[in-house]
C-alpha cells in the first residue's frame, strides 16, 4: 500500500459503488465514513451496505453503537486508526468513503487545530436543545462540569456549542486552552482523494429518486421500529435527515406527503453543504458522474496510475 484511496462527494454520487467496484478490482476493503452509518438500526435511512454488498467486500466502522449512545468524532477517528492498521498489517488497500467531511478530515488530518463547526451536528443539536433544554442542559453539564458551572441554562448558542465541541473532539470544551485551538493542522495519512459529482439539477433528480428509493425499501417502517425500540426521537442521532421528519409525521406532525418532501429538500441543502466543504480541498480529483458507466473507467484508471504504479 503507497497510500490511502478516499472516495467523496455529495450524496446520490455513486460512491458506494466506486468503492466496490475498486475494492473487487485491487483487493481492497471499505471504511465507511459516515456520521449516520455508525449508529445500529439506521440502515436505510443512512445508506448503508446491505448485506450482500457487505459479503462483496468487508467493510469497517459501521453499527458501532446504539442510537443513544454520545459518539464523538474523536472516537470515530480511534476507531479508524484502529481499522487502518488492521488492514496495513494484512497488506490490504483500504478504501474510504462517504461524505460526512469531518468525519474525512479527523481521520486523515491531525485534530489538534480550531474545530470547525459542524452545521450538520450543529443544526442536530439544535432540535435537541429546542425539544427539551433542561435534559440537554443536563447532558451537557455531565460531559463538561466547568461549563456547566459558568453558563445558563438559557444561553442556548454557548451550551449547543459546547455540547458539539465534546462530541467532535471527545474532550469538554472548557480544556481546550488557546495554543491547541491555534495549531496548525497536519496531514495523518497519504492519501489520494477522489471527488465524484454531477450537474445540479442531475443531483437533485438522483436525490429524490433515492429518496424514494429509500421509502419503498422500508424507511419509515425502520424509523417506526427506532420509536418501537424507546428511542427519543430527541436524541441527536435522530435529528439525522430522514429519520427526524419521519418522527414528525408519526407523531401527526405533518402528512406522508409532507414529510417525503421535508426529507428531499433536507437532502439537498445537505448535498450543497457536503459540496462547499470538499471543494475548498484543492488536493481532490473530481470526476463528474452524470454518465457513471463512462466515468468509472477514467476513475478506475486515475487510481491505476496515482496508487498501483
Amino acid at each position: 500500500m503507497k497510500q490511502l484511496l478516499l472516495i467523496c462527494g455529495p450524496t446520490a454520487c455513486h460512491k458506494s459503488e466506486t468503492a466496490l467496484r475498486l475494492a473487487e478490482r485491487w483487493g481492497g476493503e471499505i471504511l465507511s465514513i459516515d456520521s449516520v452509518a455508525v449508529y445500529r438500526g439506521m440502515d436505510i435511512g443512512s445508506a448503508k451496505p446491505d448485506v450482500a454488498e457487505r459479503r462483496r467486500i468487508p467493510h469497517h466502522l459501521i453499527d458501532m453503537v446504539d442510537p443513544d449512545e454520545d459518539f464523538s468524532v474523536a472516537a470515530f477517528q480511534q476507531a479508524a486508526d484502529a481499522a487502518l492498521q488492521n488492514l496495513m498489517q494484512r497488506g490490504v488497500q483500504p478504501i474510504l468513503v462517504g461524505g460526512s467531511g469531518l468525519y474525512c478530515d479527523a481521520v486523515l488530518e491531525d485534530m489538534g487545530y480550531a474545530l470547525p463547526s459542524d452545521k450538520d451536528l450543529r443544526s442536530r443539536l439544535e432540535r435537541a436543545y429546542d425539544a427539551d433544554p433542561e435534559s440537554f442542559f443536563r447532558q451537557m453539564k455531565e460531559d463538561d462540569g466547568p461549563s456547566g458551572e459558568k453558563l445558563h441554562l438559557n444561553d442556548k448558542k454557548r451550551v449547543v456549542r459546547a455540547r458539539e465541541v465534546f462530541l467532535l473532539s471527545g474532550k469538554p470544551f472548557s480544556s481546550f486552552n488557546r495554543a491547541y485551538l491555534t495549531a496548525q493542522r497536519r496531514d495523518r495519512y497519504p492519501a489520494i482523494r477522489i471527488g465524484l459529482t454531477m450537474p445540479r439539477e442531475k443531483l437533485y433528480a438522483a436525490i429524490d429518486d433515492r429518496v424514494d428509493r429509500m421509502m419503498a425499501q422500508g424507511l419509515l417502517s425502520e424509523v417506526k421500529g427506532l420509536r418501537d425500540r424507546g428511542y427519543d426521537r430527541k436524541l441527536p442521532a435522530l435529528q439525522a435527515i430522514g429519520y427526524a421528519q419521519l418522527f414528525a409525521y408519526l407523531d401527526g406532525e405533518v402528512s406522508l406527503d409532507m414529510a417525503v418532501d421535508n426529507i428531499k429538500r433536507a437532502t439537498r441543502q445537505f448535498a450543497k453543504r457536503q459540496l462547499t466543504w470538499f471543494r475548498r480541498d484543492e488536493r481532490i480529483r473530481w470526476f463528474d458522474c452524470e454518465h457513471y458507466e463512462e466515468a468509472y473507467p477514467m476513475i478506475e484508471g486515475y487510481v491505476k496510475e496515482t496508487i498501483f504504479e
